[in-house]
């Protein structure tokens, strides 16, 4: 592998994590409100306020591949 700024061969490659995580807050549930109406009637409704508030936490993860010209010290992504 050469580097593409200087031509350079002696280039090191390293693998990078990123991390995102980000949290929500679950709304009314407009499903169970529905089957709680068929079910109960208009106080099946407040079923649908059943879960609401809880926080779901979402993470993902990305690799890449990061390479540096040692001599130079450009960097770029594969």
């Amino acid at each position: 592998m050469k580097c593409p700024k200087c031509g350079s061969s002696h280039v090191t490659s390293q693998v990078v994590t990123e991390t995102h995580s980000q949290e929500r807050t679950k709304g009314f549930g407009w499903i169970k409100a529905c089957v709680g109406f068929l079910l109960f009637n208009v106080w099946g409704i407040l079923c649908g306020l059943c879960g609401m508030g809880k926080r779901k936490q979402t993470t993902t993860t990305r690799s890449k591949v990061i390479h540096i010209c040692q001599n130079c010290g450009y960097s770029w992504y594969d």
